[in-house]
């Protein structure tokens, strides 16, 4: 016999040896669990003659009605219960994607840039559907002087102090007429102690529009998801729900920053300087609150938040030049359409986590053309007295 066969030979005779230790353990194991299941067995075996009893028993009782004349009057219809899917099972867009929208693979992302020509705003919707930074980077390298650009870097980048300030300079030069720039930079020098500068800023945002291209970016990001093969229902409200807007934490705490201001010039006897640093945090949530109608919501609220902080640090008596009205009428007024607000909210939540794929896409696009306040409107307005 060769080397080769004897290992072989004696491998066998080992496995075989361990092999029957092992069935000498198993086999005890089992008889032990065999006499479990035959007590399992017995108890069954009842069980099933219960059963039968019970059968024959609903059998005997349904022969005896058989012969019961049937009644002149119908059976009264009751509308099936209502059921609760669990949430992995429904179909609306709204609760599918809320908060775990799906980020694009390498190979999406490259078919949607092919297909735009890899310009600025395909590299941000690049970027921000995949959560690439690379492509970021590589919209601010070939794209130097792109406003929306300038704004992604100056919110998702991690730039050094001096790369901040020539980025916010850039978005300044290249939309002069947009005040957003304009409260991000006073927001840096804030931050910088670079108070005079600050208000400066703040000082040139007067008279200008807000906008932080939200309807634009949106859209761009629609157009990426679809490209990808989401269907026109599913890319709209991924876009929507997926849309990250930073920017609006930063101007609460500007408009923080500024009551501050006002109290440290009040406290120094500066009241002509404490009035004017408390009216530019008016000025700031106003234009935040009553912007163009077709901004969303939180923007609103924001704005809407920054006017409450900087009334509450006015004289309750004082009189707004610009309307006649007091301190504490304004602060009545902001209250009410606050709670008008949250009671449309309330009202139109529930409405919209229901609503069919085909609705839920309708709202998107309302939300996008008339703005969100009059896209809940048309969900109450269609759903709300059901």
């Amino acid at each position: 016999m060769t080397t080769f066969q004897k290992i072989i030979v004696g491998g066998a005779l080992a496995a075989a040896v361990g092999f029957e230790i092992y069935q000498a353990h198993q086999a005890s194991r089992l008889r032990g669990q065999l006499g479990d299941f035959r007590q399992q067995q017995a108890a069954l075996t009842v069980r099933m003659g219960q059963l039968e009893q019970e059968r024959d028993a609903a059998v005997n009782r349904l022969a005896a009605r058989a012969h019961v004349p049937k009644p002149a009057i119908p059976a009264p219809q009751f509308k099936p219960a209502a059921t609760n899917a669990p949430p992995d099972l429904q179909t609306n867009l709204h609760d599918r994607y809320l908060g775990k929208w799906p980020q694009l693979n390498a190979a999406q992302v490259a078919d949607w840039l092919k297909a735009n020509h890899t310009n600025a705003a395909s590299l941000l919707a690049a970027f921000r559907t995949s959560n690439d930074p690379a492509l970021l980077r590589e919209a601010m390298e070939k794209y130097p002087n792109d406003p929306q650009v300038a704004l992604e870097a100056v919110l998702n980048s991690d730039l050094s102090p001096a790369e901040q300030r020539q980025w916010l300079n850039t978005f300044e030069h290249d939309d002069p007429g947009n005040a957003l720039p304009n409260y991000l930079s006073a927001m840096n020098d804030f931050n910088a102690g670079q108070i005079d500068q600050g208000l400066q800023e703040l000082t040139a945002a007067q008279g200008k529009q807000y906008d932080d291209y939200t309807l634009a970016r949106m859209q761009n990001d629609e157009e990426a998801y679809a490209s990808a093969g989401y269907s026109a229902a599913e890319a709209e409200t991924i876009a929507t729900q997926s849309l990250i807007v930073s920017q609006d934490t930063q101007i609460k705490q500007l408009g923080v920053d500024l009551v501050s201001l006002a109290n440290s010039y009040s406290q120094s006897g500066d009241q002509t300087s404490a009035q004017a640093a408390l009216q530019m945090a008016m000025n700031l949530g106003q234009n935040m609150a009553t912007q163009s109608s077709d901004a969303g919501m939180i923007n609103q609220a924001v704005g809407m938040a920054v006017e409450k902080i900087a009334l509450s640090a006015m004289d309750p008596n004082s009189v707004d030049a610009s309307d006649g009205q007091t301190v504490q009428q304004e602060l009545d007024e902001l209250a009410q359409e606050r709670a008008s607000r949250n009671a449309l909210v309330q009202e139109a939540t529930p409405l919209i986590q229901n609503l069919s794929d085909q609705d839920m896409q309708t709202f998107d696009t309302r939300r996008m053309t008339f703005g969100e306040v009059a896209a809940m409107q048309w969900v109450v307005s269609k759903y709300g007295s059901q």
